[in-house]
């Protein structure tokens, strides 16, 4: 029963990736540009890394497996882990740089009082 309870627990982690793999689909539908494309792929890679992550250890006790081969997927989720982490801070620095952009035009628009 506590293994069972460990792993509900462990699942909580999971709720953060889902929320914002749902906000950045959510931006996707409604704008879609390549900052959302590259939020989105990051966040789903992401996402899936993480579930990896919660199941490479059952994974581990079923199979058997050695040390070194854990590392070895480790090193590669690992690889795959950076790649989206970098898709989705690319993506989210061009989200910032283009908002203060568009709010720094709006703001020139308007006539500047002379005291």
């Amino acid at each position: 029963m506590e293994p069972i309870i460990a792993t509900m627990i462990s699942m909580i982690s999971i709720i953060a990736p889902c929320i914002v793999l749902g906000a950045c689909c959510y931006f996707l539908a409604k704008k879609a540009v390549i900052e959302a494309i590259l939020m989105t792929i990051g966040s789903g890679m992401g996402l899936i890394i993480q579930l990896f992550y919660l199941l490479i250890p059952i994974l581990m006790s079923y199979k058997g497996m050695s040390y070194s081969n854990i590392s070895k997927y480790y090193t590669v989720v690992g690889i795959f882990n950076l790649i989206a982490s970098l898709c989705f801070a690319i993506g989210f620095l061009i989200l910032i740089v283009n908002t203060v952009k568009k709010n720094k035009i709006v703001k020139d628009q308007f006539l500047k009082s002379i005291d």
